[in-house]
């Protein structure tokens, strides 16, 4: 639990300090924009019948800043929902595993009676690790033969690998997915400029398509760093709740070879 409060944690802090970097931009970017304005104006001589004094105030929501990228910036951001998506699933899998499994995890099962590790597995036989000491004893028993429990091991650990990597190999493809889209937005961006350009078109579609060129390479990397770094964090958290559930084997070996001690 620990754990996953530095994540979000770590999560809030970048989203804060996230928002405040964009926040600037588009601060930065209004004032850019309205002292263009002014310049023409006074080129043109619009600026005789306004006040001198007058302020103008530009602000822009997050949806008016996505909407410039539109249609390949909402792409991007169903991508994003995707991968989230994918992301809970995977949390909610390892935080029922911890909580079905809580019991054995916290038990030394190398200090116990061999009865009261074989009750306390039954009792928690729906969690992973419950299976896995069920599947070990019940091998054990039926070959006595120490060097399968390893091999029993192993495969639970592949099995289980090989499920996390269809995860990790979907939030790969949405992570590159994204930053290819974000490329694709800035060579369409800029294709569009030179053709309004080149078609002597207004300053509007010249900026629409300058907007399309940066927010589309702006939302492709965002999104593509938040994927990949979900991605790290839950494969770390899987990683490790496979070596707790490796070291509950070791345990179970080490008290059955106390437990053949004592009947010899």
């Amino acid at each position: 639990m620990f754990r996953w409060g530095k994540v979000f944690m770590t999560a809030a802090v970048l989203l804060i300090a996230g928002t405040g970097l964009w926040q600037m931009a588009l601060a930065q970017s209004s004032d850019d924009v309205e002292l263009q304005n002014s310049r023409l104006a006074q080129m043109t001589g619009a600026m005789a019948d306004t006040d001198a004094d007058e302020e103008i105030e530009v602000r822009e929501t997050v949806k008016a800043f996505i909407d410039k990228g539109k249609p390949i910036g909402h792409v991007i951001i169903v991508l994003l929902i995707i991968g989230v998506f994918f992301v809970i699933d995977q949390m909610r899998r390892q935080m029922l595993e911890k909580v079905r499994g809580k019991d054995i995890y916290k038990a030394d099962l190398a200090t116990m009676e061999i009865k009261a590790v074989d009750t306390l597995v039954e009792t928690h036989s729906t969690s992973k690790v419950g299976r896995l000491l069920k599947d070990v004893a019940r091998v054990y028993r039926q070959s006595a033969d120490m060097s399968l429990i390893s091999s029993e091991a192993d495969f639970y650990r592949q099995k289980e690998e090989h499920r996390f990597n269809t995860f990790e190999a979907r939030m790969f493809f949405l992570a590159d997915t994204s930053g290819g889209l974000g490329l694709l937005g800035t060579v369409w961006g800029i294709y569009r400029g030179f053709a309004a350009k080149s078609m002597s078109a207004g300053n509007d579609d010249l900026l629409a398509a300058m907007g399309i060129a940066l927010v589309t390479t702006f939302m492709g990397i965002v999104v593509s760093v938040i994927l990949n770094w979900l991605s790290t964090e839950m494969g770390a958290s899987f990683r490790g709740q496979i070596m707790l559930a490796m070291e509950k084997v070791e345990d179970y070996r080490e008290m059955l070879i106390k437990d053949i001690g004592r009947a010899a």
